[in-house]
Parts: structure tokens; sequence; C-alpha cells
């Protein structure tokens, strides 16, 4: 392992995937530890991945919001290509979840409330995150969500272009937008979607939708009830049912048009409204979220209720998979270091896809469905 990156002393490795390896470093000038991203240099001459790793970087450099992780620096050393970010301590919501638990619906409504302040700055600024997701939600010990994982985003204009022109889709089955799904154009209002799903998740303890292959998923995505999220937990209020219905309606036109109005409505509840952070007390892998090329995290634990955790293994698969452009899902995460209180950095996965791969598989899904969905409605 290096021990020095630029003016960087290199502490320890926090993760690594296909992409490349994520660092604990330390700034000695500024007294403070930092996280690492580096390209893997197997990859540094590939001009597609290196923009890729590169924009994820200038995406979250742009935007300075307390629920962004900050990027403080970007750089090359021999031939390494690298940009650094806070280092904070906390937990994915991902790893939360996984431990077959549930949220509180204030702290669900916390978890939203906040997230929805970070993309509100992001769409504010023109980029769209679009893989909105317990894993690239990370909540730190002091109760503040920071947003993580911004490989994929792109501005508005290149996002349009880029899903009328290639039809190439991202993101993660199951979080994805009815629009995204059928290969449309998308704007804030998908990121809006996807944020829902996960207010669902958090309330219910199960993804609403649960078919096995990513093509079927899609399509319950596009046509398929969503269940009524108080059937399925009797402490959701009415109030927050709304917002939740709101934020995930099938036809962008009946969503919330942007997070400001997210964060309106969350702000008249009353358990957002008497304010303080969100009420989790973790303890956390010195790895956890740090991947590139890989899922969330990782080992830690936190103190929550004991409420059982909905099992869907036949889409647990799915919905925690980045799947590429070849169709193929992306390796599993890697373990997590040492379990103690740390201070954690949450850079995560960076779009792993290799550059070359055909958009056909996908391009082959979206017309299935457009005929599938199409279909439907010619029958009506």
């Amino acid at each position: 392992m290096k021990t020095r990156l630029g003016h960087y002393d290199i502490v320890a490795e926090l993760g690594r995937g296909g992409m490349g390896v994520v660092y604990k470093g330390y700034e000695a000038s500024l007294n403070r530890y930092v996280a690492i991203k580096v390209l893997a240099e197997s990859l540094a001459h590939d001009a597609g991945v290196k923009e890729r790793f590169l924009r994820e970087a200038r995406s979250m450099a742009a935007l300075n919001d307390p629920h962004i992780i900050q990027i403080y620096f970007i750089g090359e050393d021999e031939g390494q290509t690298y940009f650094v970010m806070e280092f904070v301590e906390g937990e994915s919501l991902g790893s939360m979840l996984k431990r077959d638990h549930r949220l509180t619906v204030e702290q669900a409504a916390k978890v939203i409330q906040q997230t929805a302040l970070g993309l509100a700055t992001a769409h504010d600024h023109g980029v769209i995150h679009r893989d909105i997701k317990p894993g690239n939600l990370m909540i730190t010990s002091r109760g503040t969500v920071k947003i993580a994982d911004f490989g994929i985003a792109l501005s508005n204009q290149d996002l349009s272009k880029k899903l009328t022109t290639t039809g190439e889709f991202v993101g993660t089955p199951g979080y994805l937008s009815p629009e995204v799904c059928l290969g449309k154009p998308v704007d804030r209002r998908s990121d809006i979607f996807s944020l829902g799903i996960v207010l669902f998740e958090m309330l219910t303890g199960k993804m609403p939708f649960n078919d096995e292959s990513p093509l079927g998923l899609m399509l319950e995505v596009v046509k398929a009830e969503i269940p009524d999220v108080r059937s399925l937990n009797a402490d959701v209020d009415p109030q927050i049912a709304a917002i939740l219905a709101r934020m995930i309606a099938k036809d962008p036109a009946d969503r919330y048009q942007d997070c400001h109005e997210v964060v309106t409505d969350l702000n008249k509840h009353p358990l957002v409204a008497k304010g303080g952070p969100i009420t989790i007390q973790t303890k956390m892998s010195a790895a956890a979220a740090t991947m590139i090329g890989q899922k969330t995290p990782v080992s830690g634990q936190v103190a929550l209720p004991q409420t059982p955790r909905t099992p869907m293994p036949a889409l647990g698969a799915q919905a925690n998979t980045r799947i590429t452009t070849s169709g193929q899902p992306e390796p599993p995460p890697v373990a997590g270091a040492s379990a103690h209180r740390s201070v954690l950095g949450q850079p995560t996965a960076v779009h792993g896809q290799a550059p070359r791969r055909s958009a056909l598989p996908w391009a082959i899904a979206a017309a299935a469905l457009l005929l599938v969905v199409g279909g439907a409605w010619a029958m009506r």
C-alpha cells in the first residue's frame, strides 16, 4: 500500500472495487482526516472511465451543502487520478435497513426532509443524482444526512441528451422512476420518486415492488399499484401517507415538482417541526460505504426500534444491485474493517460499468417495456 498521495498521508485502505480504491488519509497542514478515492491504475488511460470518475468529484464539488459529502481536492500523482473528500462519522441508511429494521415515522420523516434539502441544492445547480437509495444516504452520529455517490449524476442538459440519444439506463432497479424505466427524459422529479421509494422502505421495512427480474421489476414500477403504506404500518399518520403518495405518483406531473415543496410539507409535520437531529446512535466500521464499483457497506450497529423488517429475498438481490448498460450486476460489497467507533468518509460507488459495453440489453428492455405498456393501454 502506498504511504503518500500528493500531500496526503495514507493511513488505511477503506475499500476497493472494480473502479479503484478508497483510502483514509491525513492532511497534516490542516490537521484533519480525509477520504481519498483513487482511480484504478488499469483504468487510468480509459478516457470514458476517467471522465465519469472526475465527473463525480466535480458534481459534488459544485454543491456546497451540509447534506452533501464535500469535495476538497482533485489531483494526479504519478499517473494516478484521485479526489479527496470529507471524512465523517456515520453509517449508510442501507446498512441500517439490512439489519432487519425499519425506522420510526419520526426518523424516516427527518431522513427524507434532510435528503430533500440536499437534493434541492443539487437540483438548483442543475444536477440530477439519478441513484437515490438507502446505500447512498449517510447518517452521521450527530443525526445529519449526507448524500453520496454522484458518479452517475448529470446536468439537466446532459441527462436529457444522454437518455434520448443513447438509450442508456443507469440506476438501481426498484428505485428507478417510471420515466427512467420507459427511457424517457428525466428531471428533478425522478429523484423525488426514488426518494419516495426510500421513504416507503423505511416505513414498512420492504420495497413496494418485488419481481425477481430487472425487466419485471421495471414493469412493476411503471404499471403496478403501490401498496397503501398505512396498511403495512399502522403508525404512519395520514399526513406522512399523503406526502409519500405524492412523491411516488406514477405521472411526474402529479408529484411534487421540486424538493423545496417536499421540505415545505415535511416541515409542517409536528415530528419534523419540533426540530432536533435524527436520533440514531451508530457504532461504525472504518470502511463502511467507501467502495468504488461496489454497493454500500458494511459492519457496525445501530440502536433502532426492534420492529421486524419484512424480508424480501427475491427482491433483495435486485433492489440493491446497480445494473450497468450491459445488463450485468456489479460485484457484492466488500466487508468493512474493525467495528470501532470512528470517523467515516462516504464517497460510495462510482458507476462501475465498462465504457465500451453495449447499451443494447437496456435498449431491448426499454423496447419490451414500451410494447407491454403500450399494448396494455391499447386494450383499455
